[in-house]
């Protein structure tokens, strides 16, 4: 596709590029949590953000409740889906904080 796009939109494609390279290897789950990593995508708008005050905002969990309500509606064991999407949350939130600081860092807001 890549390939394509520079063939036609040169400049276009470099751009494209250049942010695929900053966000990093995609992600393959393995094949035995593809279920809860499709779960932890759906559930991904359910999530609260915190107001950042002069910041950005800061996402939050997704809410015990949801995931429950997801498990029950699939019929996937609630527990196990709990600790994977914790799990994911955990990665996904540490990420986050490192894309605020980096941000706040590029653009000299960075807290003192």
């Amino acid at each position: 596709m890549l390939a394509e796009l520079a063939e036609e939109e040169p400049e276009i494609a470099a751009e494209v590029a250049a942010r695929l390279e900053e966000q990093g290897e995609a992600v393959h789950p393995h094949p035995w949590c593809v279920w809860a990593w499709r779960a932890w995508h759906s559930l991904t708008d359910d999530r609260a953000w915190r107001g950042g005050g002069m910041g950005p905002a800061a996402p939050c969990r997704i809410p015990w409740s949801v995931i429950v309500a997801y498990a029950d509606r699939h019929g996937h064991d609630a527990d196990q889906l709990l600790k994977l999407i914790h799990a994911m949350d955990e990665v996904f939130l540490d990420w986050m904080a490192e894309q605020i600081k980096a941000s706040q860092t590029k653009d000299g807001t960075e807290p003192e």
